[in-house]
């Protein structure tokens, strides 16, 4: 029998083959025309059904015997037939899509469906961090951002990889230097199949086979199931990759319309292009195929209707005329000249003929109008280089020039420097120019009445040579004979300080070779839309330039005298290069004068006067933002007055409708002239703000021009808006953490809350978008004497609790507590007590909070303020209980409760309750802890809060689970996570996944549990408070030890120690101790012995139990049993009598080896009811106990007989726990 000798696989061939003809991959990759990476993937088996054309092409490029030819076909055959086996596709051409052995799978989550699919539609491509982090975040990314990358990219891989073991595993999404790839094939990415075929089209159109090539295209284009990513978010779906596939995506659509009309094969593309022509409804390209498609189809009628569809729309939406090209289309089909006539829609043309020179150029005149340059000019690198960019280039001639006048908008806030700009590059550049510079300052923003066009057109034939007498009387005329004096000419045109494009349209020179830039305060988007004009945005200096500039004016050694100085002045001015300028002069003009002085005098006085030139009224800011503001119309004026209201560095619109009195939509289009203007940047979408200068010169104007009525009226309107808008969210969010005080329901009543605002999460992020403008709010209103100041920080009490970070609370709340006060309101004095309790807690500061805590309670007795008596008690007990004085701490909570049923709560109120249980529980009294939370759980939602339902689900989970209730803690713990997701409390998902992983690790789940609980760390961290940091880190630590990797749980045991420490808290500070203790061989007994005086001086009953577990522990290690039996039999009391189950079973095990290690009584019994708990529980140390007993008993039956046999001072197995029972967290805030 014969055979093929040696290798037999596809790969195993194409490698040998390969080495055979002395070529490496690349090179036979370029001669077969295929990628590398597809051409590695084949000879590495990864590749299960390549490409038979793939195949033939490789055959091809070997050069082989015909017997080699054959095998290798016939290997290739086999791949291609074979069934697919743990197949993966990643599909991105169209909503994502991941497919497994063929069948679709669900990405859980849309951070992780983004950062897969960002990764996918760039095969092969190494995605930087910083890049991952900027589309799923944006511009407010988490600060443990990259290690929320590094989770859902390991996520995914096991998502992925879940079928692919062994060295396969982790291949797909690699980890690189500085970001991460997807090392997808062609088989495994719609992407890369997509580019690979049209490869293919472009090499068959290269070779002549038209057919070919159609087939190519069309494989291609089925690749597409709708726009790249056509599911995922606004950031992935404008990514500019996805932006150049959907590119890539026309291109072929048009390539392919093009031959099928030319082969007569119309019917094949019209679908095609009607599906694209809709999703891109302005690209003129497509039209144009798809009329000559239709109309080669016999649809004549419907080939018209695209023609009208698509100029009805470029004339509506951006003020253009269809396109030579398209109308030429539409010419031909009106005139039914179609295929086989090839189409020709729209090719570069080619260069322009060089231009006859008449017989008189020579006598031609050389108009040279720049005015002077600027002294100083400084920095604008990336406006220069775009600039440069208008130009051809030296070498090949190509350039934008080529199809017409080259046009550029220089546009930005008045003294700002666009003039400076634009006469700074012209001169730089005026050697291009043969045939001379043209300028006028058209006055657009001036004192003077602005140029009309006929005037400048006169001036510009002045100066091209044309007599006065023979310049034309009519605008249109003057304009016609300037473009034919340009159109032989390359010239330079400045058109400065232009009103509008009106203005500049007959100032446009006829020649191709002529380039004009113009500048304007107004954005010119007429400009850019209509004539095509590149729109060069200048705004402020860098610090840097700022310093350069201040060294250009004053010289380098005054300026580097004085850093500090120059750096603040910089900063007063605003960066404005006019502003810098005015100051410079002012302290040049003056040799005594420093430029500390002049930084002082901007910051303290009257700072627009003082940005002024003594003697030269036009050289001022003031002047400057006037000349813009003038020109406004009276509506948009008054709406850039009222803007300064607003407090905070940027508002958004419906703000903005507010004080006005206006709709949004009325208030968008002021808005609009205002941005057009440069008066106002949209520096975000949806969010607006001034320069500081122009704040100052808007409330300047607010001040002179609005009556002191007017300006009431509008602030009064803003403050009630935002008050019913917070209320709104609080009762969406926290709505029992709600506080009427007096005059807080009129305000409420007077303005209506957005729309859009119907759920706790569109609540949340209200909330975060708003909160630096009601934070500012808050001070302005204080500022001002006015109620709305407590009003607005009382109702953001609640967001204050679960977005601790994000404001400084102390700050806002000592604002609102000075206007109380000196207003005589003693109950909004006490609530604002009470918010800055909470900040202080918030930051470690218990004493001050019980200062303020206090206050809060004398204020509310002698008011008579029930409500406000029984929250005092309720956060005194909270403080109590971080310092340790768990007794105390009760009594508050019992003293909150009578006040709570003699207001009506006869069942008390959910807050109280849930405080009251976690008391309960770290004093060991778990059933009536359990007790209290069930009771909460009865009481009305009114009076509760997400934040609270959620953190109370969670510790029913915990205390079930600790009472040996795993089967319902379980259930607990998945609602409160649920719960935590879906309306964003990423303190109480930490919490959850914290509690989870707990269980999990007592399951046996490990690997699940070190998932868990490194997520809870890192959304910890992005609190502010490192209580629930460090109670992460415990968690961490204790699952890091039962996985036996020491070092990592100490590690962890002692960062947790550190800011519990810092934090003051007790608790955290023990089980800290009692962790490190645990991970040390032999144990530290000294570190648990601190740890049990720590518990027993701050009543930690659980905190004891666990501690005397470790310490019976420490006795075996260290050879005392009797000691060990001593501790053991202490913490099995105490455990007994809160009801610990874990902790029973754990003490009873010790207890069991001690009194082996003794010989003094029968350890059966103990081992037996451990292992029973154990059992009982489903916790993971049952197993080892059992194998234990069966070892040293001879059977799970045996009795002593025996025992001095067995082994003395049996120290292996169970272990105290230093997150048995959980570290706890604070309680709750109340309202």
């Amino acid at each position: 029998m014969s055979r093929h000798p040696g290798p037999s696989t596809l790969g195993e061939l194409l490698r040998g083959y390969r080495f055979a003809a002395g070529l490496g991959q690349r090179a036979l990759a370029e001669r077969a025309g295929i990628s590398v990476r597809t051409l590695r993937y084949l000879e590495q088996g990864q590749i299960r059904r390549p490409h038979a054309d793939s195949i033939q092409r490789l055959v091809a490029a070997l050069n082989l015997s015909e017997a080699a030819r054959t095998r290798l076909r016939e290997a290739g055959e086999a791949a291609v037939s074979s069934p697919r086996t743990a197949g993966l596709r990643v599909s991105v051409l169209g909503p994502l899509v991941l497919h497994l052995d063929g069948s679709p799978v669900e990405v859980p989550s849309v951070l992780q469906r983004s950062l897969l699919g960002l990764l996918a539609m760039q095969p092969g491509v190494v995605v930087g961090t910083d890049e991952i982090v900027d589309v799923l975040w944006g511009e407010q990314p988490p600060r443990t951002c990259r290690q929320l990358v590094q989770t859902y990219v390991r996520h995914l891989r096991d998502l992925i990889d879940r079928d692919r073991p062994g060295p396969d595993a982790g291949r797909v999404l690699r980890a690189t230097k500085g970001g991460y790839l997807a090392d997808l094939s062609a088989e495994e990415s719609d992407v890369a199949t997509f580019d690979e075929l049209l490869g293919l089209a472009r090499r068959a159109e290269a070779g002549g086979d038209r057919a070919a090539t159609l087939e190519a295209y069309g494989r291609a284009l089925r690749c597409w199931r709708g726009p790249v990513l056509a599911d995922g978010g606004e950031r992935i779906r404008v990514h500019p990759t996805a932006v150049a596939i959907g590119g890539r995506q026309v291109t072929a659509a048009v390539a392919r319309a093009d031959l099928a009309l030319a082969l007569g094969s119309a019917e094949e593309v019209v679908a095609d292009l009607r599906e694209l022509s809709a999703r891109e409804p302005l690209h003129e390209e497509l039209a144009g195929r798809l009329m000559l498609a239709l109309a080669s189809c016999g649809q004549q009628a419907a080939a018209l209707d695209v023609f009208t569809r698509i100029s009805s729309r470029l004339d509506a939406d951006l003020g253009l005329q269809p396109s030579a090209a398209l109308r030429a289309a539409h010419l031909r089909v009106l005139r039914a000249d179609l295929p086989p006539k090839p189409p020709a829609l729209p090719a570069s043309p080619d260069l322009p003929a060089p231009v006859p020179v008449s017989p008189h150029a020579a006598d031609r005149p050389v108009p040279a109008q720049l005015p002077g340059l600027t002294l100083g000019f400084t920095g604008r690198a990336d406006q220069l280089r775009q600039l440069d960019s208008l130009l051809p280039d030296p070498a090949t001639g190509d350039g934008p020039h080529q199809t017409g006048t080259v046009l550029a908008a220089i546009t930005g806030t008045g003294g700002v420097g666009k003039t400076a700009l634009a006469v700074h590059w012209a001169h730089r550049v005026r050697d291009r120019f043969p045939d001379g510079e043209l300028f006028v300052d058209l006055r657009g923003h001036s004192a003077q009445a602005p140029v009309r066009p006929v005037e400048a057109l006169a001036r510009f034939l002045l100066a091209l040579g044309v007599a006065a007498e023979r310049i034309p009387g009519t605008p249109e005329a003057a304009a016609d004979l300037y473009r034919t004096l340009s159109a032989g000419r390359r010239m330079l045109v400045v058109l400065d300080n232009a009103v509008d494009p009106e203005q500049v349209r007959p100032l446009l020179p006829g020649g191709l070779g002529c380039v004009v830039l113009v500048t304007s305060r107004d954005r010119l988007a007429g400009l850019t839309a209509r004539d095509g004009a590149r729109r060069i945005g200048v705004d402020v200096l860098a610090p840097e330039e700022s310093r350069l500039l201040l060294r250009r004016m004053l010289g380098e050694s005054r300026v580097d005298a004085d850093p500090r100085a120059a750096a603040d002045l910089a900063h007063a001015c605003g960066h404005l290069p006019l502003a810098l300028r005015i100051s410079a002069a002012n302290v040049d003009h003056t040799p005594w004068r420093t430029l500390r002085d002049q930084a002082d005098e901007l910051r303290e006085g009257d700072r627009l006067t003082a940005l002024s030139v003594t003697g030269d009224q036009t050289t001022a800011v003031r002047t400057a933002f006037s000349l813009s503001y003038q020109a406004l119309d009276a509506p948009v004026r008054r709406m850039f007055r009222l803007l300064a209201l607003l407090p905070g560095a940027e508002t958004g619109l419906r703000a903005a409708a507010v004080v006005t009195g206006t709709t949004v939509e009325d208030a968008a289009r002021l808005v609009e002239r205002l941005t057009a203007a440069h008066l106002l940047r949209e520096h975000r979408p949806g969010r607006y703000r001034f320069h500081d200068l122009v704040a100052l010169y808007a409330a300047e104007r607010l001040r002179l021009e609005e009556t002191n009525a007017s300006r009431r009226a509008a602030s009064d309107a803003l403050y009630d808006w935002l008050l019913a808008t917070v209320d709104r969210c609080a009762s969406l969010l926290y709505p029992g953490m709600k506080q009427r005080l007096p005059g807080d329901e009129d305000a409420v009543r007077s303005a209506a809350a957005p729309p859009e605002i119907t759920d706790a999460a569109a609540a949340m992020r209200w909330l975060d978008a708003e909160l630096p403008t009601l934070a500012a709010a808050v001070h302005q209103a204080a500022a001002e004497g006015r109620q709305a100041a407590w009003l607005l920080a009382n109702a953001l009490r609640g967001y204050a609790w679960i977005r601790k970070h994000t404001v400084d609370w102390t700050a806002l709340g000592q604002a609102a507590l000075a206007a109380a006060r000196a207003a005589g309101e003693p109950v909004a004095e006490a609530a604002m007590h009470h918010l800055l309790g909470h900040a202080y807690v918030r930051q470690s500061h218990v004493d001050t909070a019980i200062t303020h805590f206090e206050q809060l309670l004398a204020l509310a007795e002698a008011a008579g303020w029930r409500e406000g008596a029984a929250i005092a008690h309720t956060n005194l007990s909270m403080v109590s209980r971080l310092s340790g004085r768990l007794r105390r701490s009760a009594e508050h909570l019992e003293r909150a409760m009578e006040l709570d049923q003699q207001g009506g709560l006869s069942d008390g109120h959910p807050v109280v309750l849930g405080n009251l249980a976690h008391v309960l529980r770290d004093l060991g009294r778990l059933s009536e802890s359990l007790d209290c939370l069930v009771r909460a759980e009865r009481l009305p939602a009114a009076l509760d809060n997400q934040h609270n339902q959620i953190r109370r689900q969670a510790d029913l989970g915990r205390t079930r689970h600790l009472l040996g209730d795993t089967v319902q803690a379980a259930r607990h713990l998945q609602v409160a996570l649920a719960m935590a997701r879906e309306c964003g409390d990423l303190g109480g998902e930490a919490y959850a996944l914290r509690l989870t992983a707990s269980a999990a690790r007592d399951a046996g789940d490990l690997v699940r549990a070190l998932e868990l609980a490194r997520t809870a760390a890192a959304l910890s961290d992005q609190d502010i408070d490192d209580y629930f940091r460090a109670a992460a880190r415990l968690t961490l630590g204790s699952v890091l030890l039962a996985l036996g990797r020491h070092g990592e749980a100490s590690d962890a045991w002692r960062e947790a120690l550190k800011l519990a420490r810092e934090r003051g808290a007790h608790d955290l500070e023990a089980r800290s101790l009692i962790g490190l203790a645990s991970g040390r061989r032999p144990l530290d007994r000294e570190q648990a012995a601190t740890a049990l005086g720590i518990a027993r001086r701050t009543e930690y009953v659980l905190v004891q139990g666990e501690a005397l577990t470790v310490l019976a522990r420490g006795g075996l290690e260290h050879g005392e049993p009797a000691v060990a039996a001593d501790y053991a039999r202490q913490a099995l009391a105490m455990h007994r009598r809160s009801g610990h189950r874990k902790g029973q079973a754990q003490a009873l095990d010790l207890l069991g080896r001690a009194v082996d290690a003794t010989c003094e009584e029968d350890p059966a019994p103990y081992r037996r009811e451990a292992l029973e708990i154990f059992d009982a529980l489903g916790d993971r140390h049952a197993a080892a106990l059992r194998r234990r007993l069966v070892t040293s008993d001879g059977g799970l039956d045996g009795g002593m007989d025996g025992k001095m046999d067995r082994p003395r001072c049996d120290t292996a197995g169970a272990s105290a726990d230093p997150t048995a029972s959980g570290p706890g967290i604070p309680p709750a805030p109340v309202p």
